[in-house]
């Protein structure tokens, strides 16, 4: 049984140390899916409030737990669906400050952090934050790529969640808004390992898709040409229709930034604004997918 913003408001905090964040996958396994997205971070000035509105939006489970941090103890947000860890939510640090708005940033496996921040600065990208090692975690860090475009990448230490069709509630996508698409794709096959291609469900030619492990993970286009538009990475979630999603956006608060197309496709999604301003995407899938189901 989901809660929702009720329970959210009652739950007491949770004291609790940096080590403590939950594993990315439990039962532990030793399987990995390098480049699969398999967190996510919301980084915002009012965690409080956002977090409410992803409960009731998503239906996720919300614990408070008290983090060390080089600025003091933080609250943090674990965000959970249907009992699986899946994201979290943070006070928006002063490395961050320019983000007025907030930012989703999410995090890629990869077989070995130091290996891929290296990759990263020597393509032109940087560090942002370095890596940390939690216990139950693994190690993780975040970079911005030679655009500016912020991804985490990480190595969990109890394996990483199963290749399966996302249920409502999980991430199902993520795509990249680059200055020069091209020039973006062959950053991220050095720092993450992506095989790039064209992507051929659309008619944009400067359009690719990021490959890996025979799954498409992430697609790359180019940054909209509108004002203050910038590199961006925007995540996507799972729901069960689109529609009643962004409606139930802007009565939690929200606002709709894209909004979906008047015509059903097997990939319909909108973009949407939390209360303080961070955008992510949601997607309804039309109908399923050649991906395994996840077992009961």
């Amino acid at each position: 049984m989901k809660t929702l913003a009720a329970l959210f408001l009652g739950a007491a905090a949770l004291t609790a140390a940096a080590e403590d964040l939950p594993p990315l996958n439990s039962p532990a396994t030793t399987d990995f899916f390098p480049g699969k997205f398999v967190w996510g971070d919301l980084f915002t000035a009012d965690p409080a409030t956002t977090g409410r509105f992803y409960t009731e939006l998503f239906g996720w489970t919300a614990t408070t737990i008290q983090r060390a941090t080089a600025s003091g103890i933080h609250p943090y947000i674990v965000l959970s669906n249907e009992g699986r860890p899946i994201a979290g939510i943070a006070l928006l640090p002063m490395k961050m400050k320019d983000e007025v708005h907030g930012r989703w940033v999410g995090y890629v496996s990869v077989p070995d952090v130091a290996q891929a921040l290296a990759a990263a600065t020597a393509a032109g990208g940087h560090v942002l934050f370095p890596a940390k090692d939690l216990a139950k975690r693994g190690t993780q860090a975040i970079i911005t790529d030679a655009d500016g475009a912020t991804l985490g990448v990480i190595h969990s230490s109890a394996g990483d969640p199963a290749e399966y069709l996302p249920d409502p509630g999980d991430w199902t996508w993520a795509e990249l808004f680059a200055r020069y698409p091209n020039a973006a794709g062959l950053f991220y096959h050095n720092v993450i390992g992506y095989e790039v291609m064209p992507d051929t469900r659309t008619d944009q030619p400067k359009n690719l898709v990021m490959v890996s492990g025979g799954y498409s993970r992430a697609s790359v286009a180019p940054v909209p040409d509108r004002p203050k538009a910038h590199p961006v990475w925007l995540l996507f979630v799972r729901v069960a229709s689109v529609n009643d999603t962004v409606a139930q956006a802007v009565r939690l608060g929200g606002k709709v930034l894209v909004g979906p197309s008047d015509t059903l496709t097997e990939y319909w999604r909108a973009i949407i604004a939390d209360p303080a301003g961070a955008a992510i995407g949601v997607v309804q899938i039309g109908r399923d997918s050649s991906a395994p189901k996840k077992q009961p």
